[in-house]
């Protein structure tokens, strides 16, 4: 309290005189006590929204890669199998942030599609304005089967000698 008894009696701090203590009075502390909360919510949302952006990319990342790898089978497995296979271990290597995965696997002859759906929760739904509390993540991929050697084959018989 040495510098509050020395403003008072008209010396500042660093030995001046002068200067009116009352000034500038509890402006500081009404300024921080109203940042202090939002700063807190305003970081508090971006890392939700950060979980929530690693997680659809992720997700996108895994249902591209296994329905890419599924579609390149060539040794006579059954192309969903696979897929499902190489999902399983992608997802395998990562914790994610989402609750109800549910994972379907589609393979036709045309192509293989890979879709996933999970649910990520919001911690504190009452803080932020942001509607619902859970936050729904889709991923649909598809990748079309594609025999490069049969492709070669036949543009060869269509051009000229």
């Amino acid at each position: 309290m040495w510098i509050s008894k020395r403003k008072k009696e008209g010396v500042e701090a660093n030995g001046e005189t002068g200067g009116d203590w009352e000034k500038g009075g509890g402006y500081m502390t009404l300024e921080a006590s109203l940042l202090m909360p939002m700063t807190a919510v305003l970081i508090g949302f971006l890392m939700i929204l950060s979980f929530y952006l690693y997680a659809t990319a992720f997700l996108n990342q895994a249902a591209y890669i296994s329905a890419l790898r599924g579609s390149l089978e060539r040794s006579g497995k059954d192309r969903g199998t696979v897929a499902s296979e190489e999902l399983e271990r992608i997802l395998g290597e990562r914790i994610l942030p989402v609750r109800d995965l549910k994972k379907e696997v589609t393979s036709t002859g045309t192509y293989v599609k890979v879709v996933l759906e999970a649910e990520i929760v919001l911690p504190f739904p009452g803080i932020f304005p942001l509607g619902n509390r859970v936050w729904q993540i889709r991923a649909e991929k598809r990748a079309g089967i594609r025999d490069a050697a049969a492709f070669i084959r036949g543009m060869r018989m269509l051009s000229p000698p």
